[in-house]
């Protein structure tokens, strides 16, 4: 899991072939190809893609309250 921090600086950082954001909680298509394209790992970073929800594509955070669910 992110700190608070690496959060930050995984947004100053802007989006690239392994961080996207998206201000859309039910776009479903676009979590799809984000999921994909960090599954597919064509530049073969061997690293986690990050899909961000609720920040934009400038990386203005919008205001979505987070909620952190663990799986029991």
């Amino acid at each position: 899991m992110l700190t608070t921090d690496q959060l930050r600086a995984l947004i100053a950082g802007g989006e690239s072939d392994r961080v996207e954001f998206t201000v859309s909680t039910t776009n479903t298509d676009k979590f799809g190809e984000a999921i994909c394209a960090f599954a597919n790992d064509f530049p073969d970073h061997g690293q986690p893609g990050r899909l961000v929800v609720g920040v934009d594509d400038a990386g203005t955070v919008g205001g979505l309250a987070a909620t952190i669910r663990r799986a029991p």
